[in-house]
C-alpha cells in the first residue's frame, strides 16, 4: 500500500473529502465508511487545516450523511469563506425537502452529488441501499433542477439488480428537466460493507462500456475515443475512470459547455491490496488528525473504523 499523510501547507491533491459525520440515516449495503460510533468532525479544526491548503482545492463535503449535521448550512458557509470550491455529497433524502434545499442554496453552496443507486426503481433501492426511497430521491432531484444547482448523480451497478441503470438515468433527467450534470457510473468496490462480501460478481470496466453503449445508443467505440480525454484543458486524467458527452454530434465536447455526461469507473479493478483506483493522485482525505492522506487508501487502511 503506498500510503502517506501530507501536512495542509502541503497538500497536492485537487479534490478533498472531509467526512464530517458518521451519522446516517440510511444503511446501504455498499458503504465505505460504516462505522457509525466516531463523533462528528470538528469544524474549528476542519476550517484551519483547509484554510492551509497552498492552492485552491474541491473540499468535498461528506459523510456518510452529512445532512445529518444541524450545523450544516454554517458549515458550508464557512467552508465557502475560505475560497475552496465545494460540492455536498448526500443520499437526498433530506433534499426530498424543497424547504431545505433553499437552505443549502442560500449558503452558496451550488454543486450536490446525489446518489441514486436505485434511480426510480424501489425495488433496485430496497436491494441494494435496505431502503424503499425512489419517491424521496426523484424528488430530491427534482429539488435540485428547480433550484439551478450543478448536479452530479452516483450510482453503484450491482450485477443482476439494477443493469438497467443507465437508461432509467437518462429517463429520470428528461423527467426532472435536468439538461446539465454528470452521471457517476461505477461497478462494485470491494471496501468498507460491500455486496460483494455475500455475492463476488461484477461488473468489469469493458461490461460497463457495454451497458452505457447498449443503452444509450452510443457506440461502443464513440465512448472508448473518450478515454484517456481530459474534460478541461491540461487536466490531468485519471487512470481506471473517464468521461464521455451524451451528445456525440456537440461540435464543442467540453464539460464547461453543458449538457449530460457520463463517467464510468472501474472501483471493481484492484491490485493485491485490494484497494480500488490505488495511488490515485486527485483524492485526497482529510484524516482524523487534520492531515491529508489520499483518499482510498486511507479508507482501506481505516476500514471499519474512521
Amino acid at each position: 500500500m503506498n500510503y502517506y499523510e501530507l501536512e495542509p501547507e502541503n497538500n497536492t491533491f485537487g479534490d478533498v473529502s472531509i467526512d464530517v459525520t458518521h451519522r446516517c440515516n440510511m444503511m446501504c449495503k455498499n458503504c465505505y465508511i460504516p462505522n457509525r460510533d466516531i463523533p462528528d468532525m470538528n469544524i474549528d479544526r476542519m476550517i484551519e487545516a483547509i484554510s492551509r491548503f497552498p492552492k485552491r482545492t474541491m473540499i468535498r463535503i461528506v459523510g456518510a450523511e452529512p445532512t445529518m449535521r444541524k450545523d450544516l448550512p454554517e458549515l458550508i458557509r464557512r467552508v465557502r469563506a475560505t475560497s475552496h470550491r465545494t460540492i455536498l455529497l448526500t443520499n437526498g433524502l433530506r433534499l426530498a425537502n424543497d424547504a431545505y434545499c433553499k437552505t443549502l442554496k442560500a449558503t452558496r453552496l451550488s454543486h450536490v452529488y446525489l446518489s441514486l443507486n436505485g434511480i426510480d426503481n424501489d425495488n433496485w433501492y430496497e436491494e441494494i441501499d435496505e431502503l424503499r426511497c425512489a419517491t424521496k430521491k426523484i424528488q430530491a432531484l427534482q429539488n435540485l433542477v428547480n433550484n439551478k444547482f450543478i448536479i452530479d448523480t452516483g450510482t453503484i451497478i450491482v450485477k443482476g439488480i439494477n443493469d438497467d441503470a443507465i437508461g432509467r438515468l437518462l429517463h429520470l433527467f428528461k423527467q426532472t428537466g435536468l439538461q446539465n450534470g454528470v452521471a457517476r457510473i461505477k461497478n462494485v468496490g470491494a471496501i468498507g460493507r460491500s455486496v460483494l462480501d455475500d455475492n463476488p460478481q461484477n461488473y468489469t470496466m469493458d461490461d460497463l462500456i457495454a451497458l452505457a453503449s447498449y443503452q444509450t445508443g452510443l457506440s461502443i467505440d464513440y465512448i472508448e475515443s473518450w478515454k484517456n480525454k481530459p474534460i478541461y484543458e491540461n487536466t490531468h486524467v485519471e487512470p481506471d475512470n473517464f468521461m464521455f458527452p451524451i451528445d456525440s454530434n456537440n461540435a464543442n465536447k467540453s464539460l464547461h459547455k453543458g449538457g449530460i455526461w457520463f463517467k464510468l469507473a472501474d472501483w471493481g479493478r484492484q491490485n493485491d491490496s485490494n484497494i480500488p483506483l490505488a495511488n490515485n493522485t486527485r483524492r485526497g482525505r482529510l484524516t482524523e488528525n487534520f492531515k491529508v492522506a489520499p483518499f482510498f487508501e486511507h479508507v482501506k487502511l481505516n476500514e471499519g473504523g474512521y
